[in-house]
Parts: C-alpha cells; structure tokens; sequence
C-alpha cells in the first residue's frame, strides 16, 4: 500500500490550492495508479476548516503539534522570528513580505525528517509528497508506484535547482564535518513533488544523518530548507542506481 501526503496550514488560501490539487490528483492521478491513500497532516487548528475541503478522495488525516525543538540557550537566541527572505530584501515594507515564519521552518524540519518518525508512514511503502499549491496537469501516463517498485526507485524527483545562497549558509560545510562529499554546493531537489521508500528514510544512515543536522538548529537559524538537506542526505547516503528523474507529464507549483 502507498500514499500521497500532504501538510496543510490552517489557512483559507491553503484550502483552496488543496482543493485544487485533490481534483487535479482525482484527474490525472486517479486513473492510471492503483489503490493509495492520501494522508493529510495538519495542526489541530484546522479542524475548523475540514467542512471546505471538497473531494471526493478519501482523505486521513494527522495532528501534527509543531514546537521549537529543546535546544540549547545559545541556540534558541540566535532563532529570528523572521527569517529575511533572500530575494525580498530585508522583506518588510515594499514586498509586504517580513520573512520566513517560525512555521515555515517548522515545515522544513517535518519535510527533512521529523514526518517519517509518525507511526501512519509506516504501514506504506512509499510516499508521493505534494503541496497544497502543487498541481499535476495532464495526466501521469502510467502507476507511479508501480513505475518506483518495479524500477527500484527509492527517491523520484522532478527537477534539481539552485538554492539561494542566503538560506543555505553553513549548510555543506556542517555536513562535510562529518559527512566529507564534493557534492555542487546549493543544489536542491525540487521537494514540492517527491516520491520516497519509505523504509530506506528510515533507516539509521538517513536518520543519523537528519537528527545530526537537526541538533545544530541550523533549520531555524539558517533557515537549511529540506530540498538542499535532502539533496545531500540522498546523494551521500543512496545507491545512485535508485536515484531517478520523474517525467511523461505535466507539473506546476505555485
């Protein structure tokens, strides 16, 4: 069994791009890919807004409680409550933009780690992470499960990007410390649309890997991203045979 997950802020904006990209899965996912189902994380405050979720889809959902890891004092000071967003200036005023929230990062740490400790992921064996502003447009031409087992694909992606160096400072040479690589410095999997084996995330070397990274709070004070992390945790640690590119249809985000 399979799933696709979602993380749903609680925010009429956010109900309306979900809605959106459940009829687009119900459309051009649906067809071709067997029985899945859909996981839904979000904070207990949205349990005001589930009567505007409209789908057909069966949807599970699961309370995620998002705090501040117990880090140190000296850790904790240095944690802005914006982080200056790098293509808005300082953010404020002219962009109305005043910088990545405390839950943004909060979703960095769940998407780069945190979600695969939930007892729910378990059960699957894979996962196909999606955005609520994440729209798959024509139809994906065959079952992506499938395509993943039978290919041995324990990570598929879209595309790989440059980060923007602001909001990776400190990020490869902490890895290096104790993961030594000559991996492009800011590049990133586009993690907005990702599939994953579920069981490979959890094992010691990933986990080991993550937990390092979170312990430097670098997530929250840096504002590390989980596409650059995961771009690092998978290319140091998996098989490359099982590292592929995902096509043959068409994807928008944002």
């Amino acid at each position: 069994m399979d799933c696709i997950l979602y993380l749903v802020r609680s925010s009429e904006e956010d109900v309306e791009n979900f809605n959106r990209s459940l009829s687009l899965v119900e459309e051009n996912v649906v067809p071709t890919t067997d029985d899945f189902d859909i996981i839904v994380f979000c904070e207990t405050s949205f349990e005001d807004l589930k009567s505007k979720v409209n789908t057909n889809l069966n949807l599970i959902y699961q309370t995620v409680n998002f705090n501040i890891p117990d880090y140190s004092q000296e850790i904790k000071d240095n944690i802005p409550e914006f982080f200056p967003h790098p293509t808005h200036g300082n953010g404020p005023v002219a962009w109305g933009h005043p910088g990545f929230s405390i839950g943004y990062r909060h979703m960095c740490r769940f998407f780069s780690g945190q979600m695969y400790e939930f007892d729910i992921l378990k059960q699957y064996d894979y996962y196909l992470r999606l955005d609520t502003d994440s729209y798959i447009t024509t139809k994906i031409p065959y079952d992506i499960f499938e395509l993943a087992k039978q290919n041995e694909i324990y990570y598929g992606f879209i595309k790989i990007e440059d980060d923007n160096p602001k909001v990776i400072e400190g990020l490869w040479e902490t890895v290096n410390q104790k993961y030594p690589n000559d991996l492009p410095e800011g590049l990133m999997f586009y993690t907005n649309f990702e599939l994953g084996k579920i069981s490979w995330f959890l094992t010691s070397e990933y986990m080991d890997f993550y937990n390092y990274l979170d312990r430097t709070g670098g997530i929250y004070t840096k504002r590390w991203g989980d596409a650059p992390i995961k771009f690092l945790g998978i290319n140091l640690l998996m098989d490359k045979k099982n590292i592929s590119q995902i096509g043959g249809f068409v994807y928008n985000h944002g």
